[in-house]
């Protein structure tokens, strides 16, 4: 088959020539702004746990949701390491791996508009590749089973087929083939198939597909945004790395979202809704495909059963600039509760990252 070419240039023109892909494009007439009904109690347990940490440096937001209703928001903290910029409900974080759990629904809308089944090989779209010889499938990338790595071979390519073909060059554990090895390369693959599925930025499909179906207003993308104004994003606690700042495939698909505590939470609600989503798909998202330290893993997510609790799926992700987050919606509970934060702490500390100290101690609070 002949090789397929889509260069960057080509994926941006479409942008200008119609492809919506601004920060927080909503669909006119779709949104609802979500309930909120603060829960005095429930406030009066979590307050402290959070100003004890911003004592300890923490600046970042968390957000409880119960059936749908948003009964505890909070943000604290200043966007900048400099200057007081109080970090306010619309201050975008960079929630690292949690865009896969974002990309793997866009592969299912992806599924559902016909433009292949999860199952199929990526030789549609990835004709004469190494990956596509030996039947990659969309699910394999999405469940992490391909046997590629986790490094991020695609790092500041801004090229699609440059990045591409180094994914397809990626050592492949071969041990690990039809099992879990965590992979962002596969991930960032996904992210350049999606684009060549649709002819169109990865972005434009995030914002159009994700965003807008969910009412996301202040939701964005590294690559739309000056990530190092912190009047947008927190910045970290070791500011982004310079080669990372222009739009690459090495951040686009696996790490590229931005997004608030609140609005985390009002995606996933969204989504078990059937807001973005069909019933099928949203079975295959949540099936579990291999135990993992964390978890049986799902498609960009973790699936545990928790004594007294339930299921309970887990999106998260981490940066060691110092970036981290965490989604744990309590499914059978139909609690949501996300932590997002830039201050680690450092990887050196010792301690615990924010987005684990919190969670589980207000999983604690909920629960117990």
């Amino acid at each position: 088959m002949k090789k397929i070419l889509f260069s960057l240039a080509t994926v941006l023109l479409l942008t200008a020539c119609g492809v919506e892909a601004e920060r927080g494009s909503v669909k006119s007439g779709k949104c609802v702004p979500p309930q909120e009904s603060p829960d005095p109690s429930l406030t009066a347990k979590i307050d402290p746990l959070i100003n004890d940490a911003a004592d300890r440096g923490f600046a970042g937001g968390v957000t409880v949701m119960r059936d749908g209703v948003i009964v505890y928001s909070r943000t604290v903290g200043s966007a900048s390491l400099s200057e007081n910029i109080p970090i306010t409900d619309s201050t975008l974080f960079q929630v690292s791996s949690i865009a896969k759990y974002f990309t793997a629904a866009l592969v299912l809308k992806a599924a559902e508009d016909g433009k292949f089944t999860i199952d199929d090989s990526i030789e549609m779209y990835a004709p004469g590749t190494r990956l596509a010889t030996r039947g990659v499938t969309y699910a394999d990338l999405m469940a992490h089973k391909s046997g590629l790595g986790a490094s991020y071979v695609a790092e500041a390519t801004t090229d699609p087929d440059e990045a591409a073909s180094a994914i397809d060059a990626a050592d492949i554990d071969e041990e690990k083939v039809g099992q879990f090895k965590y992979s962002n390369d596969g991930y960032d693959l996904l992210g350049i198939l999606l684009e060549r599925a649709y002819v169109s930025p990865y972005e434009a499909l995030l914002a159009e597909e994700i965003f807008a179906s969910a009412c996301l207003s202040n939701a964005s993308h590294w690559a739309l945004v000056d990530v190092t104004d912190p009047h947008i994003v927190s910045q970290p606690l070791d500011g982004f790395p310079d080669s990372l700042l222009a739009r690459n495939y090495g951040m686009l698909s696996t790490a590229g979202l931005l997004i608030t505590a609140q609005e985390l939470a009002v995606y996933q609600h969204a989504l078990v809704q059937g807001g973005i989503l069909s019933p099928a798909s949203l079975e295959a998202l949540f099936a579990p495909h291999g135990d993992t330290s964390i978890g049986k893993a799902t498609f960009g997510a973790f699936l545990s059963e928790i004594d007294g609790l339930g299921r309970r799926l887990s999106a998260r992700g981490a940066e060691s600039w110092g970036d981290n987050a965490i989604m744990n919606h309590y499914m059978d509970m139909d609690v949501i509760v996300t932590v997002v934060t830039s201050r680690g702490p450092a990887e050196d500390s010792g301690q615990p990252l924010f987005r684990n100290e919190l969670s589980e101690a207000i999983e604690a609070l909920l629960f117990r």
